[in-house]
């Protein structure tokens, strides 16, 4: 819905997509701060540790810049479904960098690493038959 929303906006030149991406992202920030405020498990600022935080900061960062990144491309691209499957390859980059990555994860497998691009082909093939 989200997705669907932004590419309506753009399309119909309602607003730019830097005001889109602005708006939204002070929209999100307020209920973040009304989440820190009612979560009474969460820890102050103050109490995280420094490396944590510039950590935190960089992911805040990162998903911003991948905010704007996303909004200019859906309106840049005539058609939203592009921009989703360019983002469905995600789950490529997940599997690979928490199966090498991450103790926890499952070990790399050929056939899931197979199944994953099955998937994305699919998604592929509907996305341009309708």
């Amino acid at each position: 819905m989200i997705d669907l929303s932004k590419k309506y906006i753009l399309d119909k030149n309602i607003t730019n997509p830097s005001e889109v991406v602005i708006y939204t992202t002070i929209v999100v920030g307020f209920f973040g701060l009304l989440h820190f405020f009612c979560d009474k498990k969460c820890r102050s600022p103050k109490k995280i540790n420094s490396k944590l935080l510039l950590f935190l900061l960089l992911l805040g960062f990162l998903g911003y810049c991948f905010n704007i990144a996303f909004t200019y491309s859906m309106k840049l691209s005539p058609d939203v479904t592009l921009v989703g499957m360019i983002v469905s390859l995600n789950i490529i980059f997940l599997y690979l960098g928490s199966s090498i990555f991450f103790e926890a994860s499952p070990k790399f497998n050929f056939d899931v690493f197979f199944g994953l691009i099955l998937i994305l082909i699919g998604i592929n093939i509907i996305s341009k038959k309708f």
